[in-house]
């Protein structure tokens, strides 16, 4: 049964959460918004605890619930969250436990193909990159200190939910998160990088345990990682142009390996 709670002041300390949207004090307290009617959708279907709605009259009966909804005039909910709302829903809910690379690897279906992330500082490209690897098939993805939070609501919005089924793995560092997949389950660390030793992306193996790392849209992946790469590749474009954005990038390799590994095409045509 819906717990409706009509409100029409935008300082009700029952609201106070959502005016928290540009800070990190959600990421602090394990916690992270979800907008709009599909987003929501995948957000219930997950099974992840949500804790409460915030919502105009139009969409009151669109979500049955047993936490707290909060219907409040648009005009109001505008001052809440600083800018125009036209997706009709939001809610808070509290983000997964955070996986540990060793343990989660192990757990997952082999063979893997995970997509790292390095120093990936724009939510926007994350939540796209996180949208690509579950359209591709990813095992999980993988992020360091440096690479913003997929949970962050910017990264959350714009992978339509395909987060919430995707496992996210926080590496403090990625070098060592790299050596331990090699090590322990034999995985081979392909890196995006336009250097002279890097082939085209069509000539890569793709088969087995593999991990796609992808780096910060203007630095790439650090050198020190490119350095202990099995492979790094490169995407052909036009002359005129010196790189894609990374979310494109992305989708273009995952999609290389989901092809490759579904027809068992997995070898390098240099072998």
């Amino acid at each position: 049964m819906s717990k409706c709670q009509y409100i029409d002041n935008i300082d009700d300390p029952r609201v106070s959460i959502y005016r928290s949207l540009k800070s990190k004090h959600l990421e602090r307290e394990g916690l992270f918004i979800a907008e709009g009617p599909k987003v929501i959708n995948s957000l219930l279907a997950s099974g992840i605890k949500v804790l409460s709605f915030l919502t105009t009259e139009g969409f009151r009966k669109s979500f049955g619930s047993r936490v707290p909804v909060y219907v409040m005039p648009l005009k109001e909910i505008e001052k809440v969250i600083g800018f125009r709302f036209h997706r009709g829903i939001m809610a808070v809910a509290r983000s997964p436990r955070k996986l540990e690379l060793e343990k989660t690897a192990g757990r997952l279906k082999k063979p893997l193909l995970l997509v790292a992330l390095n120093g990936v500082n724009d939510p926007e490209n994350v939540g796209l990159i996180a949208r690509n690897a579950a359209a591709f098939g990813a095992s999980a993805v993988i992020v360091d200190q440096k690479t913003y939070d997929p949970y962050y609501r910017r990264a959350v919005r714009v992978s339509m939910g395909a987060i919430f089924n995707m496992p996210v793995i926080y590496v403090d560092e990625l070098r060592s998160g790299l050596r331990i997949l090699k090590d322990k389950f034999g995985t081979r660390m392909i890196v995006t990088s336009l250097g002279p030793k890097s082939v085209d992306a069509s000539d890569c193996d793709m088969g087995g345990n593999i991990c796609l790392v992808f780096g910060n849209e203007d630095k790439g992946v650090d050198r020190d990682i490119i350095k202990e790469a099995d492979e790094a590749v490169r995407i052909p474009i036009a002359k005129n142009i010196d790189s894609l954005n990374v979310a494109c990038a992305s989708a273009i390799l995952l999609r290389e390996a989901y092809l490759k590994r579904q027809s068992g095409k997995i070898h390098s045509k240099r072998r």
